[in-house]
């Protein structure tokens, strides 16, 4: 359970992951020379860019809907409940932005060992109140699904691969009553006409 601030947090967190790699490697440092190099942009402001770039653009945001209706959680005590948190998939599109496409092979060949090796990922963050088990799964997007998220950019097709990132739960600030009903009133017919029901 997380707080709003999860999805940032997921993103941040898969761009630290890819990093965390590429930095071990001298050829893909060349490539990608730091972690501020891979961006959270959608492709057309990553494009704008001459230097070596690669977008990680979180496209869409869905509900899981194997989670929903889930029973609300007790807070504070037996008599008050919250609803159970917002769980969400993240939708994920990887495009390199290199000065070739042999660059670009490199970088997403790279970017699919990594996700694919840390496909299980605890994400925790104390101070911002996030706890999350997140899994990466590499998305089965067909040539017609991203020839329309790049039609839709109004950008040229590159080479890109989609990644769904499950779950990222945000957590409900309502709060609801569970206490005894001790007394109920009930207006019934004219006004001036009342019956009372009183819970035994």
């Amino acid at each position: 359970m997380s707080d709003y601030q999860v999805i940032s947090a997921v993103s941040k967190a898969l761009r630290t992951i890819l990093w965390s790699d590429f930095e071990q490697d001298p050829v893909l440092r060349d490539i990608v020379g730091n972690e501020t190099a891979i961006v959270l942009l959608n492709p057309t402001e990553t494009a704008k860019e001459t230097a070596n770039r690669l977008s990680l653009w979180l496209y869409q945001i869905a509900e899981n809907e194997y989670v929903k209706n889930q029973p609300a959680l007790r807070a504070n005590g037996p008599e008050t409940a919250t609803p159970a948190p917002l769980a969400l998939n993240l939708y994920y599109l990887l495009t390199p932005f290199a000065t070739s496409g042999e660059s670009d092979h490199l970088l997403l060949g790279r970017a699919l060992r990594v996700f694919y090796d840390n496909a299980i990922v605890l994400l925790r963050d104390p101070v911002e109140n996030i706890v999350e088990e997140l899994h990466i799964v590499l998305s089965r997007l067909t040539l017609e699904e991203l020839t329309r998220v790049w039609e839709a950019l109004r950008e040229p097709y590159r080479l890109s691969v989609g990644y769904q990132v499950r779950l990222a739960r945000v957590d409900s600030n309502r709060r609801t009553s569970n206490a005894r009903v001790i007394e109920r009133d009930a207006w019934y017919g004219t006004p001036g006409a009342v019956m009372a029901a009183v819970a035994p």
